[in-house]
């Protein structure tokens, strides 16, 4: 059987003397060629039982290293090779940290081709061989989980309450979940939560490229409800340290260790809500049925077009505010916008939201209407079933099921001692000691200190949030 074998190559001319080459191998073939790292990226999940993936020092847009080191996260049983044309100390070290199994020169020859491809192909398929025979359980390996981000057509859409309850939702169904705050200057999460600021994104932009469980276990808050907890900085101006590259390292570690990733992107883009919607497995925007807002929303996936971070046709549209007296309805928005719109629209029903985000408390929403909409909205979107097996590989990459689940949410099972229970498969609450304090502000445990593996998260201000926010 000859191995298989994946390329990003920059531009045609390199494809061409690529797949020359391949064309005099027996041992290895050519499957397929990707022009982009993103292109790379989703290309990785595509081809079953793939050995190597040959990446050019040249390909863009993203840095290469950085396409190397997401490659290794996603699928870590690859073989990864970087093509160089430059054969120097630096660019052997940079790969090798990345993950890298090799450095290749351009200019190589087909002895040399041919031998490098097999070694690698060879450890490729003697770890596939070793992950299988362990039968290894990864409810929350980077190999299975999903990304998906909520974004605004505009301020006051709704965006970072749909974000909380497709969470609540989503751990009620037994997944293992992680809400992120990435609306980095005006972040809301502590009060629908009502959680004390004391850690954020921010204290691990400084991680460097290898963020461990125990660096995230002294960030994350662990809500009793049923999802973790990452959230934006207590000062905006904190905000601006958060960019791209520091989005898609915290990201992949997340996608890494927990079944479901939510991000609340907020209703402005920047870099790391640019980066988040393009790792993205499912973008949704949420819009209200009027005109203002779906204008903001033509804007918004226009630019994401324009920038080539996620197309059109691949983002779906969440109408919140629904009424039946409303003068544009879902089927009309629809036809107005181009666009694929969720089925499940979320009902204006604004009283019944007060409970949950005057008190700090989404379970305080008991409004069966807003309680069947936002159920529905996670089973159109697929998070309440367990990770297929598939990979993440962005840009809409799950699919949604037809016509939504519908399915009641389902209360979190309580433990033995009558606190809800917080089924963490991903570790973090071993990564570190268990000494964890009680928040005043709502019972939710607050991170353990400094650890003594090196790592000195920021230190955030703390101080409440709870309570009605006019």
């Amino acid at each position: 059987m000859s191995f298989r074998v994946l390329a990003g190559m920059p531009n045609s001319e390199a494809e061409m003397v690529l797949a020359a080459r391949f064309e005099e191998l027996g041992t290895a073939d050519l499957v397929a060629t990707r022009p982009t790292t993103s292109a790379l990226l989703d290309a990785a999940g595509e081809f079953p039982e793939l050995d190597v993936v040959l990446v050019h020092q040249d390909l863009g847009p993203a840095p290469v290293f950085d396409a190397i080191r997401d490659l290794s996260h996603r699928h870590p049983q690859l073989a990864i090779l970087l093509v160089s044309t430059t054969m120097d100390p630096d660019t052997f070290t940079g790969a090798m940290e990345a993950g890298a199994r090799g450095v290749l020169s351009e200019d190589a020859g087909i002895a040399e081709l041919e031998s490098r491809v097999a070694k690698a192909a060879e450890w490729s398929r003697t770890l596939r061989r070793h992950l299988e025979s362990a039968s290894l359980d990864l409810p929350a390996s980077g190999v299975r989980g999903r990304i998906v981000t909520v974004s605004g057509a505009k301020g006051g859409v709704g965006t970072t309450t749909c974000a909380v309850h497709l969470a609540m939702a989503s751990a009620g169904a037994g997944r293992v979940v992680c809400l992120v705050d990435l609306d980095l200057q005006t972040g809301d999460l502590p009060a629908f939560l009502n959680l004390r600021h004391r850690r954020s994104i921010s204290d691990l932009v400084d991680a460097g490229d290898d963020i461990t469980p125990g660096m995230l276990s002294e960030t994350l808050y662990v809500d009793p409800r049923g999802p973790h907890v990452l959230l934006a900085p207590e000062h905006g101006e904190r905000g601006e340290d958060v960019d791209a590259r520091a989005t898609r390292r915290v990201l992949s570690a997340l996608r890494s260790r927990y079944e479901l990733v939510i991000v609340d992107c907020g209703s402005i883009m920047n870099e790391a809500t640019a980066m988040a919607v393009e790792l993205a497995d499912t973008a949704v925007v949420a819009v209200t049925p009027d005109v203002p807002a779906m204008r903001g929303a033509q804007r918004l996936m226009a630019m994401w077009d324009r920038l080539q971070i996620r197309t059109q046709d691949s983002v779906f549209s969440l109408v919140t505010r629904h009424s039946r007296r409303n003068e544009v309805q879902p089927d009309f928005l629809r036809q107005l916008m181009g666009t694929r719109v969720l089925r499940t629209p979320v009902p204006a029903n604004y009283r019944a939201l007060e409970p949950g985000e005057n008190n700090g408390d989404p379970t305080k929403v008991t409004d069966e209407a807003l309680r069947r909409a936002f159920a529905r909205l996670a089973g159109e979107l697929n998070l309440l079933n367990a990770p297929d097996g598939g990979t993440g590989g962005g840009k809409g990459g799950v699919p949604v099921q037809p016509g939504g689940v519908g399915a009641p949410v389902r209360p979190v099972r309580p433990s033995r001692d009558g606190s809800p229970s917080t089924r963490d498969v991903s570790g973090f609450l071993n990564a570190t000691t268990p000494d964890t304090a009680r928040s005043p502000s709502g019972g939710h445990p607050a991170p353990p200190g400094v650890s003594g593996n090196g790592y000195r998260p920021g230190s955030g201000v703390p101080g409440g949030s709870g309570g009605f926010r006019g």
